[in-house]
């Protein structure tokens, strides 16, 4: 059998499972410059600081807050942000590398801050009339339907969870769930402070309701789905395909370039959690979704997140990691498989992947050249244009210190950052044939 003929399985058949590793409440070590690090510690959080996180006491030192944050939405356990540095104002004149972002504020910290568990309605069942069910929601143990809300006269998606899995904040859900690395309740408080920002890429939080059984969760719906979905259609791998992706990549990378602008890091980047939305003119824009494993850590080591074709290598290392560069690898492979309608690889763990080994052992091009498109003879490379190589291979780069970056301010302003380092800004495939973005 020709493996990269096939690549491990279709497409659109089921994903492999989401990796789940051991939650463990942060604990923080310094690495050789000094630098706080969030780390996993190898085992579970003990019932000492399961209770400190759900008594709300912090279990470890008190740790340097965001730019802009007060000691009111200190963390219940020690987050390390991204530091003050990280976080220059995004209005400023862009350095080399950068694209002009509007300004936006920081994030709670911790992210579930963003959202009141005081503020939970009662569910009204004649408000919400069901049209039909849209997907499980397996790691929440729930469903995921289509509704219309009579009260608003407009369709809407509500996640419907069981009571005893969601629990009544954040902190009984620690201490109830502590090997979950999908947090309900961060993923709520940070669409809530997302909507609030007026961050145009997530969906609206409408609200939280519960009652006996269920806790529901109400936001706006995206009418044409996810990415994965949406990867089926339209014209074949190639020059078309490419004009049409064009759009709908700059708003994933600078969605994300947002995200990280305010301290956000979202570690679950993926087909699944970017949406798609019509309006009435015919053009589709995107929906950020799914921030259960979002971060204010900027640097974290032995924290394995997010689906196997999707993590960045360095993630299976002992190394600290940059969770900026980490989302920017995800959204690499993330475009690939739009532009190809197939994953790169089924994962980036070492002896995983038969793919990606012979991308580690002799390259990103070679590779382009030997694999194959799906149900065909022709090989990727040939349907790719130069620019576009280009901008993925910067973006997969397996050693994060080539990387591509998504223009963040604090490329230009970290301590020995080179103020060149290139972003995917600067890549030729990102602009349109009169060179405006």
């Amino acid at each position: 059998m020709d493996y990269f003929a096939v690549g491990g399985r279709p497409f659109l058949s089921q994903f492999p499972p989401h990796v789940q590793g051991i939650f463990k409440l942060a604990r923080f070590e310094q690495d050789a410059s000094g630098q706080a690090v969030y780390s996993d510690t190898g085992g579970a959080a003990s019932q000492h600081e399961l209770a400190a996180a759900s008594s709300g006491a912090a279990a470890g030192p008190t740790l340097p807050l965001m730019a802009g944050q007060t000691n009111a939405v200190s963390s219940t356990g020690p987050t390390m942000a991204f530091s003050p540095a990280d976080r220059e104002p995004a209005d400023r004149p862009p350095a080399p590398g950068q694209r002009a972002v509007a300004t936006l504020p920081p994030a709670p910290c911790p992210l579930h801050q963003g959202f009141d568990p005081a503020n939970v309605g009662v569910w009204d069942s004649d408000r919400f009339r069901m049209v039909k069910k849209l997907q499980d929601a397996t790691r929440n143990r729930g469903m995921v339907h289509l509704m219309h809300d009579n009260e608003a006269g407009v369709d809407v998606a509500v996640k419907q969870m069981p009571n005893g899995w969601f629990r009544n904040s954040h902190q009984e859900f620690v201490a109830e769930h502590p090997t979950e690395t999908e947090m309900p309740w961060q993923d709520i408080g940070c669409v809530n402070f997302l909507n609030q920002a007026g961050y145009a890429y997530a969906c609206t939080l409408l609200g939280v309701f519960k009652d006996t059984d269920f806790t529901y969760v109400v936001t706006s719906f995206a009418s044409e789905g996810d990415m994965f979905s949406w990867c089926e259609s339209g014209v074949p791998p190639g020059p078309e395909r490419e004009t049409v992706v064009r759009p709908l990549a700059r708003q994933m990378l600078e969605g994300v370039q947002q995200l990280h602008e305010m301290g956000i890091g979202h570690l679950d980047l993926s087909l699944e959690n970017i949406l798609m939305c019509k309006a009435d003119d015919g053009s589709l824009s995107i929906r950020i979704i799914d921030f259960g494993m979002a971060t204010n850590s900027r640097y974290l080591k032995n924290c394995v997140r997010g689906k196997a074709s999707y993590q960045a290598p360095e993630l299976h290392t002992s190394q600290r990691y940059d969770a900026c560069l980490s989302d920017a690898f995800s959204l690499g492979v993330t475009l690939y498989a739009i532009l190809v309608k197939d994953y790169p690889w089924l994962s980036t763990r070492p002896g995983g992947c038969k793919c990606f080994e012979y991308v580690r052992k002799h390259g990103f091009r070679p590779y382009l050249d030997k694999r194959k498109l799906r149900n065909s003879q022709l090989r990727v490379g040939e349907v790719m244009s130069e620019p576009l190589k280009q901008l993925l291979e910067g973006l997969l780069a397996l050693d994060p210190a080539q990387r591509l970056t998504l223009g963040e301010a604090s490329w230009a302003s970290s301590a020995g950052a080179s103020p060149s380092r290139g972003s995917v800004w600067d890549e030729p495939w990102m602009h349109d044939q009169q060179g405006a973005l």
